[in-house]
């Protein structure tokens, strides 16, 4: 049989497992320090964060204003709709995005060619 001490012992340490355990549950459910480490550790990440939510929040401004042009003299002024942008809304459009994305596929793209380069140097013989 064991004896006494051998059973208190390992009651102690039984003890000082579930103390442990039972420490980093609770710091792993402490959301606000986890939260403040995060924004300490990466300011930069959270304040972009921020602002893009809260432009998303605030939505773009789509409201058009009309023009009021009066073509006589005394005459009743009208308004008229703003030009459409037609294919210059497009393009502008689809530089912005890829101004956007470019730095988001930069590592794909410069792998891609590193590949490419190697393999077109294997071909040739120095």
């Amino acid at each position: 049989m064991t004896s006494k001490k051998e059973i208190l012992e390992e009651l102690r340490r039984s003890r000082i497992a579930i103390a442990r355990d039972t420490s980093s549950i609770a710091e792993e459910l402490n959301l606000v320090s986890k939260i403040r480490r995060s924004v300490t550790a990466r300011p930069l990440a959270w304040l972009g964060s921020a602002a893009a939510f809260g432009y998303i929040l605030a939505g773009p401004k789509t409201r058009k204003v009309p023009k009021i042009v009066s073509n006589k003299k005394g005459a009743k002024p009208e308004k008229t709709e703003p030009a459409r942008r037609g294919r210059h809304g497009f393009f502008g459009m689809l530089f912005n995005l890829a101004k956007f994305l470019l730095p988001l596929f930069r590592p794909a793209l410069s792998a891609y060619a590193a590949q490419r380069l190697g393999e077109l140097s294997s071909r040739f013989p120095r």
